[in-house]
């Protein structure tokens, strides 16, 4: 493990919930870190957690106990415009992230003009070289979300998320709400981008965070029940929980 300080560390954080007189801990005293170049995988069934310890990362929700980290100092919900540049997310849905009265182009665009970058000749450069390197052509990039297929729109949603330079993508289940021709694409696509961006990998399925990851987190009911890089969890897996996400992903392949 590098000792330089990480582009991102989680100490001991925790979120619970509180609905119709319930109180639910969403994620419960979770440690990890992201260093630099390193694509880190979360794995977890639904309601592991893994959404909302996504959306602690970019800052979308505050912490009841504990740190979060980037680049070594402390930040929370309340941060800084370079802050903000610095941690990106690509959520599953594609079009529900993009606005369907705009343009691909135009929508990338506002989101530079959201993060402060740039003058009007300068944002619109670097909108078509964000989506140029997603493999999104000048005509695709006219269009609006209802004319594009599942796969375009995640491409311009990762476009958008790459247009601040940020040290950290994290990456929310990105490819399950595609088809399974095109969620290759999209893995092969962050295969591409992970020399330019350290990146979080959240996904339910093994298979997928074996493809992309340095290093697995294994989350149970909101807690990291095993850690350790992608050969050691993969060949070794300690806990049921983990065999058990990994013996699904087997036959899910055998199926296919």
């Amino acid at each position: 493990m590098s000792s330089a300080v990480p582009v991102m560390e989680l100490r001991a954080v925790t979120r619970t919930y509180h609905t119709l007189g319930s109180r639910v801990t969403a994620v419960n005293g979770v440690s990890m870190s992201v260093q630099k170049g390193e694509v880190v995988g979360v794995v977890g069934e639904s309601g592991s957690g893994k959404s909302t310890l996504a959306r602690i990362m970019v800052g979308l929700e505050s912490v009841d106990s504990g740190e979060v980290l980037l680049a070594g100092r402390p930040v929370g919900v309340k941060r800084t415009r370079e802050e903000r540049r610095q941690v990106q997310i690509v959520f599953q849905d594609p079009r529900s992230s993009l606005n369907p009265r705009m343009s691909i182009l135009a929508s990338v665009e506002d989101f530079a003009v959201v993060h402060g970058l740039g003058n009007r000749v300068e944002r619109r450069r670097g909108a078509v070289q964000a989506l140029e390197s997603v493999h999104l052509s000048e005509t695709v990039a006219a269009r609006r979300p209802p004319e594009l297929s599942g796969g375009q729109l995640q491409r311009a949603c990762l476009a958008r998320a790459l247009l601040t330079e940020p040290s950290l993508l994290v990456a929310d289940e990105p490819t399950s709400s595609l088809d399974v021709s095109i969620q290759g694409q999209i893995l092969n696509l962050l295969d591409e981008i992970r020399s330019r961006v350290s990146l979080v990998l959240i996904s339910h399925d093994m298979a997928v965070i074996r493809f992309m990851s340095d290093r697995i987190y294994v989350m149970l009911r909101g807690e990291i029940v095993e850690a350790g890089t992608t050969e050691q969890i993969m060949e070794n897996a300690q806990h049921e929980y983990t065999r058990r996400l990994i013996r699904a992903s087997l036959l899910k392949a055998v199926d296919a």
